[in-house]
């Protein structure tokens, strides 16, 4: 049965929305730092890459022999190709040149255009952000342990540029989504509210409602009392008549309003359904003989009982009686059967009324839902009652489903568990 969201679970869920907020933005501070992670790492193979094809065109240029035997750190512990020396000497001017030559049109190749500066040591460079150092070994006329130092200045920069829109998309995506989630909650909350206080008023207008209907039933029967030959009368029967039925549906508002609230607990008691749908329908003896009706009732052999509230089960009883008696173009024929199926009891109401249209059928346990077919705005109702059978149905843990066509009748089967 769906209940309206309490009030009082609007911390919780406030609680929950924050939890799911935090987790989302550590989930995207993890991938930023990710991401800034792999943009770094792919600079750096960039760079590297750029380095060795460099030291291999100069190389080649100048017919050394090399091999590749082994790769050496370079900056930033990245891995770059170490070539081992065949005759190390001293670097000419000219050949440092060349060899700056091929280093800018390698970082132009794999898309660098960051500014750098390259210098060449005799021993060792000192490595930092932004900076790498690679063996000269093997490169002609170099001292042994001569290094490439490439320093980059705008390193950090660059990863900054390419970080910046992941960044903000990152920041936009935070803001939306708890923006959306708390004016989502706030209109939850305005909307909980309004739908309480109509809640409110349709129980305050509906109590103050049963108090005149009972001092007029009162009356009524304390007048056929005094003046007995006044208890047939048609007029003292009609108002005894619209008095039970306003009555009834008053009391199905409150009950509806109760279950939804969480307010209503079910009287149990031990019921024997024979005896149930057999008083329900005498007590409804005038009603059907108002309509012509005839009902074929098919009891059960082994008279089931079922664990229950015996009031509002006789009134889902009534309540479908009702229905096919209003719902009917001409004289009503209702079949009522009740059987045992292993652990459950299966109460049937049939007629031969105007039947349900299967596009209908899915709404019609709805709240204020009625059919629109044929002249049934003339039977008079709120649209609660198949609600309110289902309702009750549901708290006695059991299923209601309906077979029907138009203009064949409808067929409604109440599916309670067996205790």
């Amino acid at each position: 049965m769906k209940r309206l969201i309490s009030l009082t679970k609007v911390p919780y869920l406030f609680t929950f929305l924050c939890i799911a907020l935090i987790g989302l933005m550590a989930f995207q501070i993890k991938w930023l730092s990710m991401s800034s992670a792999l943009i770094k790492e792919q600079f750096d193979q960039k760079v590297n890459l750029a380095i060795g094809s460099a030291l291999s065109d100069f190389n080649a240029s100048h017919k050394t022999s090399l091999d590749l035997l082994a790769l050496e750190s370079c900056g930033d512990e990245e891995d770059v190709v170490k070539y081992l020396p065949s005759k190390p000497t001293n670097i000419s001017a000219s050949d440092q040149k060349e060899l700056e030559e091929n280093l800018s049109a390698y970082m132009a190749c794999y898309g660098i255009d960051e500014k750098y500066n390259v210098e060449i040591f005799d021993n060792s460079c000192k490595t930092s952000a932004g900076s790498y150092c690679c063996s000269l070994e093997s490169v002609k006329r170099c001292k042994p342990n001569s290094m490439l130092g490439i320093s980059f200045e705008g390193r950090e920069a660059y990863l900054h540029d390419k970080m910046r829109p992941m960044i903000f998309s990152s920041i936009l995506i935070f803001l939306v989504l708890a923006s959306a989630s708390f004016i989502i909650l706030w209109s939850l909350v305005k909307q909980k509210r309004i739908t309480e206080n109509n809640i409110d008023f349709f129980n305050n207008t509906a109590h103050e409602l049963k108090t005149p209907l009972t001092n007029i039933s009162l009356a009524m029967s304390l007048l056929t009392k005094k003046y007995q030959e006044i208890a047939s009368d048609n007029y003292v029967k009609i108002i005894k008549s619209e008095n039970s039925k306003l009555s009834d549906q008053i009391e199905r508002v409150l009950f509806l309003s109760r279950m939804e609230s969480g307010e209503y607990e079910l009287k149990q008691e031990t019921i024997a359904l024979n005896d149930l749908v057999t008083e329900v329908i005498e007590n409804m003896q005038l009603l059907l003989d108002e309509f012509r009706a005839e009902i074929s009732l098919e009891l059960s052999v082994d008279d089931p009982k079922i664990v229950g509230d015996y009031f509002h089960l006789s009134n889902v009883v009534k309540n479908l009686i009702d229905n096919a008696l209003k719902y009917c173009d001409k004289d009503p024929r209702i079949q009522i059967r009740i059987r045992s199926e292993e652990d459950q009891i299966v109460l049937s109401v049939r007629d031969n009324g105007i039947g349900i249209s299967a596009a209908d059928q899915s709404h019609i346990f709805d709240k204020f839902q009625r059919v629109n077919t044929g002249n049934v705005r003339r039977a008079k109702g709120f649209g609660i009652g198949l609600s309110y059978v289902k309702t009750v149905i549901e708290l006695h843990k059991g299923l209601i489903n309906v077979k029907s066509d138009l203009n064949q009748g409808s067929q409604f089967n109440l599916i309670i568990p067996n205790h």
